[in-house]
């Protein structure tokens, strides 16, 4: 069973670090919440309340929303601020249980084993800064563009204004070292896949792994922006680059899913097709000899031929009807009607507006 606890996957973490590149300001980040007293999550609560209250004061203090209150969008900024911090540590400690699991099929030693989780449970340094420095360039652009980057409401209110739009920039750069997290561990999951993995048609939980940290990161974009446009109920929905950013979202997410799994399914269908090509390999020679037999009349041992035949054409049905998709059917149906159902809802809801409007 798997036992990578956050205390082991941090010591894996320090242990390697010589070994392959220096970590990123995330991985030192949540290393330094491992070694705080108390349970992380704690840390996480607590970091959400200290956003939340230091933006509420500040409105408080201007007079943006009465005394007491809470905004919708300063809720959903801290939350979403330490829902990414949070992420990257949840993501990486089921990670390192994945590979875990993957461990009996795989064919790399125990060495190149401990590189493989270090690599998957650690982002590099500079790719990661840069990541996050690009995403807020496109923050910023889309701005230029679009020209809204805060409510309206907080244009009067300059200092709460500038707290938030500083916030507002950090969500992005935080955005940034996901994404690029996604594709450093999903890449990896595809090569660990199809480089150094035995695919045995007859045991397929381990071949499984990874679907669950896949879908895992799938759900959480769409917590992100439906996450949004719960806590903004007057965002213009039929706004297209609202749209556009949706289907962003909702198509990355989709694809984070599927991507890394393709290498694994071409790998479980091309041994699907050896293990079906012996099977009627044996099943043309018996075939033969029954021919054989029947050209010279000798009826002996059909009986035997005849079993034989049935348990192969048995093997057969049974070979084409393994599924060679790593994951199991639920996991796919699950996320995708956490991705389309509130997607749903909200065509439908937008349907029902511009008919009453009518």
């Amino acid at each position: 069973m798997p036992s990578n606890s956050a205390k082991d996957l941090g010591c894996a973490k320090q242990e390697n670090v010589e070994q392959a590149y220096t970590p990123s300001w995330i991985d030192r980040f949540t290393a330094w919440v491992e070694r705080l007293p108390g349970p992380s999550w704690a840390c996480y609560l607590g970091l959400a309340l200290v956003f939340l209250l230091v933006q509420s004061i500040t409105l408080w203090v201007e007079g943006a929303i009465p005394v007491g209150t809470f905004n919708s969008a300063q809720v959903f900024i801290s939350g979403v601020l330490v829902f990414f911090l949070g992420l990257f540590f949840y993501l990486d400690e089921q990670a390192a249980t994945a590979v875990e699991i993957l461990r009996p099929a795989l064919t790399i030693s125990e060495e190149k084993y401990q590189e493989m989780l270090f690599r998957l449970t650690t982002l590099p340094s500079w790719p990661t800064l840069l990541a996050s420095l690009t995403m807020i360039a496109i923050a910023l652009l889309s701005e230029l563009i679009n020209e809204t980057y805060y409510p309206e409401t907080l244009i009067p209110f300059p200092v709460s204004a500038m707290l938030f739009r500083i916030l507002y920039l950090i969500g992005w750069f935080l955005f940034g070292a996901f994404m690029y997290h996604t594709i450093h561990q999903l890449r990896l999951i595809n090569y660990i896949y199809t480089k150094y993995t035995r695919v045995n048609l007859f045991r397929m939980k381990p071949l499984y792994a990874f679907s669950n940290l896949s879908a895992l990161t799938a759900g959480s974009l769409a917590i992100i922006i439906y996450g949004f446009l719960i806590v903004n109920p007057n965002v213009d929905r039929s706004d297209p680059a609202i749209l556009i950013w949706v289907f962003i979202f909702l198509s990355t997410a989709l694809v984070t899913f599927i991507w890394p799994q393709l290498g694994m399914h071409r790998l479980q269908d091309a041994e699907q097709e050896r293990c079906l090509d012996e099977a009627y390999l044996r099943l043309q020679t018996i075939i033969t000899e029954l021919h054989q037999q029947l050209d010279e009349g000798d009826l002996e041992g059909m009986e035997d031929l005849n079993f034989a035949i049935a348990c192969l054409e048995i093997e057969i049905n049974t070979l084409k009807g393994i599924r060679t998709w790593p994951w199991e059917p639920e996991t796919l149906q699950i996320l995708i009607t956490a991705l389309a159902f509130p997607l749903g809802l909200w065509v439908i809801q937008f349907i029902v507006e511009r008919l009453m409007v009518q």
